[in-house]
């Protein structure tokens, strides 16, 4: 393994997992440890794979952060092996193991229940996964209906939360216009470079981050985005494009923290305040959004500087 030197980051290591290579950013120790899932997929080169993992890693600090939990933010993305997957997540629990439970992970985009099997070969410090997608998919319901009931949801992607998102949404009466790299019988589905174009109250990012920017925020025919995607913005600045167009913008880390919750509390031994927690998202949109409108800045930046007060203050303590 290799560690790497990154300015604001508590710790960051290169970890070779056989075929593939895997980096693992714990951006905060907070109380000695640090919660944050495993993605993994295809990068263009290692570079990539590394900044995607520092990204994750900040603002899974700002979520866990925002919503109470005693730890810091962390992640971990592996390069999608090319074989001998189960070896390769077996290396990366060796490792994780060896953390000495500083570092508490769970299930991210691209991470299926064979990898969790081939993980916990190797480390006790995975969150119990059954449930989180569905726990993630409550909280962005909460934090939708806050909002509004809408009729009509543009929602990308039907995963491990996407699809039991639009479940929840069907069964409010509402209509889901849904898109995916695979077919999913039973849904209103459109290719998924036509899901920009859906007229509908709300767009639901649920698959991969970075799909909010110039060209597709011009695109767009809803009033609302809110979504489980992590970090759907390309960058910063894409809020307030968002703003000036009228559409209000929910931060994921806001809205998408259900799994972590449940995880993080039962990891922290706090697992009886999980539910508090969950039902807590929707009235924490609505504080976001009353401040941002007062302040006149955008959700995403009024999200940000709590986020990254209450980390700093946990850092002190």
């Amino acid at each position: 393994m290799e560690r790497l030197d990154i300015p604001g980051y508590d710790e960051v290591v290169r970890v070779p997992c056989g075929s593939s290579v895997a980096f693992v950013a714990i951006h905060a120790l907070v109380g000695g440890r640090a919660f944050g899932g495993i993605r993994i997929r295809d990068y263009d080169d290692e570079q990539a794979a590394l900044d995607d993992a520092l990204r994750l890693a900040h603002a899974m600090s700002r979520k866990v952060a925002f919503h109470g939990l005693p730890a810091g933010g962390a992640k971990t993305v592996l390069v999608r092996p090319k074989r001998d997957r189960a070896g390769a997540l077996e290396a990366l629990g060796a490792y994780i193991e060896s953390l000495g439970g500083r570092y508490h992970c769970g299930p991210d985009y691209g991470f299926g229940p064979q990898d969790d099997a081939a993980l916990r070969r190797t480390t006790q410090h995975l969150a119990a996964t059954e449930g989180l997608g569905a726990a993630t998919a409550r909280g962005v319901h909460s934090a939708i209906t806050a909002i509004c009931m809408p009729r009509a949801v543009a929602l990308q992607g039907l995963g491990a939360v996407g699809l039991p998102l639009a479940r929840l949404l069907l069964a409010d009466g509402v209509r889901v216009v849904a898109s995916d790299i695979r077919a999913v019988p039973g849904f209103e589905v459109v290719p998924p470079s036509s899901i920009y174009d859906i007229d509908c109250d709300v767009f639901a990012p649920c698959a991969q981050g970075g799909v909010l920017d110039e060209q597709t925020i011009e695109r767009l025919h809803c009033r609302i985005v809110c979504g489980a995607a992590n970090n759907p913005l390309v960058a910063d600045a894409d809020a307030e494009r968002l703003r000036e167009r009228g559409i209000l913008y929910v931060p994921d880390f806001v809205a998408n923290a259900g799994a972590v919750i449940v995880g993080g509390s039962i990891a922290a031994g706090e697992g009886s305040r999980a539910e508090e927690r969950l039902e807590a998202i929707g009235p924490r949109v609505l504080e976001v959004l009353e401040r941002a409108d007062e302040e006149g800045r955008s959700p995403h930046a009024v999200a940000v500087d709590e986020a990254d007060r209450l980390l700093a203050a946990a850092r002190d303590r």
